[in-house]
């Protein structure tokens, strides 16, 4: 774990203090149902390009995924168009989806940070998802740059509809997404023309090296720099993500970055994990390797086999808690929920750098 000095200082400080009142460590007790609702948002002055058998549109429907706290205990289920709860406006949290992903592919990060007070709205992104409308068979990633775009636009429709906007703070807007996503995330915060102030922090999620990730797939970021602003970030990493590995070395994106920052990597834990679906391996074979050949080409790849992996109900528990620390930090301004973060990168199946 890195520290500066004074965050040292501080993190002792407030470690000493949850020592003394147990539960000041641990996050608060999911208070809120899951309400949900489905947007059909179209930017009229954006178009969507041709992409295989698509044609292309003069204009851009972007199909959106709304949850957000609604009445009821945390233990319901999800509810369409259910009556909001009380005690908001509460922070908003996009999510983006990877490539060939959907909205609701990561429903265990959706609905913890909904049952703890967020709004989090997730877009079908029109040339990635294998659930929009234009039916792709396989996802165009050469559209990243414009999918950044899509984050600014749905952001600023929610905030102008009349029954969603009244549930959310717009001074507490967070970002995350998981692979394509995460590269998304991170210029949607930090690339020179795209970047969106309004967003206060984000939190990519198995992106790797995101500028190398863009020059080396050409997601149509060309042109686009590094701004150097102080956007508060979180890495969420995991030492077996085979996707990742060709974006270069570990933790170049956590150290070109402002502070303050954090990366999170989980030992042991893979790419495919962080979202829905997560089985078991098999025969010890990272199941990356199976997205890029059969089991039998994994099985000879000495790469898909060294060392044991997590346990796939482990990695997605680390990943809800430390999303929920972070934004808890720094959307809500819980100085608790730091030292929580920091916690997590005590355990033995966990890597934290922190920098604030």
């Amino acid at each position: 774990m890195v520290f500066t000095r004074s965050r040292l200082v501080l993190s002792m400080l407030a470690a000493l203090c949850a020592s003394f009142h147990g539960r000041a460590a641990l996050a608060a007790d999911p208070a809120y149902a899951v309400g949900m609702r489905e947007l059909r948002l179209v930017d009229a002055s954006r178009l969507i390009k041709p992409s295989g058998p698509f044609a292309g549109t003069p204009d851009r429907r972007i199909d959106t995924l709304v949850w957000y706290p609604a009445k009821g205990g945390a233990q319901e289920p999800d509810k369409r168009d259910a009556p909001a709860a009380k005690g908001g406006p509460w922070p908003l949290v996009i999510y983006s989806h990877g490539t060939w992903g959907h909205a609701d592919n990561a429903m265990h990060i959706v609905r913890h940070l909904v049952r703890h007070g967020y709004v989090v709205a997730a877009p079908n992104y029109p040339l990635a998802s294998r659930n929009a409308f234009t039916r792709l068979e396989r996802a165009d990633i050469g559209e990243a740059a414009a999918q950044v775009g899509d984050i600014r636009f749905v952001i600023d429709r929610l905030l102008a509809d009349r029954t969603l906007a009244p549930l959310i703070d717009p001074e507490k807007i967070g970002t995350t997404g998981h692979s394509l996503g995460g590269v998304m995330s991170y210029f949607a915060s930090f690339g020179t023309n795209v970047r969106d102030p309004r967003i206060k922090a984000t939190a990519p999620i198995a992106a790797g090296d995101p500028l190398v990730a863009a020059l080396w797939q050409d997601m149509g970021f060309a042109g686009t720099g590094h701004s150097a602003v102080s956007v508060p970030v979180l890495f969420l990493s995991a030492d077996r993500d085979m996707f990742v590995r060709p974006t270069g070395r570990p933790h170049a994106a956590f150290s070109r970055v402002e502070t303050p920052k954090y990366e999170l990597t989980i030992k042991g834990g893979n790419h495919v994990w962080f979202h829905d679906g997560a089985e078991k391996a098999v025969d010890g074979i990272n199941p990356d390797c199976l997205f890029f050949g059969g089991k039998a080409d994994a099985a000879r790849n000495p790469a898909c086999m060294e060392g044991p992996l997590i346990d796939p109900a482990v990695q997605q528990e680390i990943a809800r808690a430390a999303l929920l620390d972070f934004f808890d930090g720094y959307l809500k301004g819980q100085n608790e929920a730091r030292v929580r973060l920091e916690a997590l990168g005590r355990r033995p199946d966990t890597e934290l750098l922190v920098e604030e």
